[in-house]
């Protein structure tokens, strides 16, 4: 698995998600099991907003494979990664589940694992 993957995948989800989250957001909370209210839209919004930019920024590292400071950049995606996975099973305990958080959970395991092989 190679960094381009990794950054194209990572990249591309979080685009399409952050999308997602600014234009549909009460659909996006229904569908992980949350009631939507007028605070959590905006918050949910906002969060979109960076999601789209965090995509952004891994959907330009594509190119920069062989770079030296791609393996810092590697690592620092690698503890996001992390800290969105950890998020992710903080939700299972509070009961919010279903496809939308499922997916959320596979697709940034999938990059942190390859993350980790990288950026070893």
């Amino acid at each position: 698995m190679n960094l381009k993957l990794i950054f194209t995948i990572y990249g591309a989800y979080n685009i399409l998600l952050g999308l997602v989250f600014v234009i549909i957001p009460a659909q996006a909370m229904a569908g992980a099991g949350v009631t939507p209210t007028p605070d959590l839209i905006g918050t949910q919004q906002i969060w979109g907003v960076a999601l789209i930019g965090i995509g952004w920024i891994a959907w330009g590292l594509r190119g920069a494979e062989g770079n030296e400071s791609l393996v810092g950049v590697a690592k620092t995606f690698f503890v996001f990664t992390s800290l969105t996975l950890i998020m992710t099973v903080y939700h299972f305990t509070l009961g919010f589940a279903g496809p939308p958080v499922y997916i959320n959970f596979l697709i940034n395991l999938f990059v942190l694992v390859g993350l980790f092989m990288k950026a070893k």
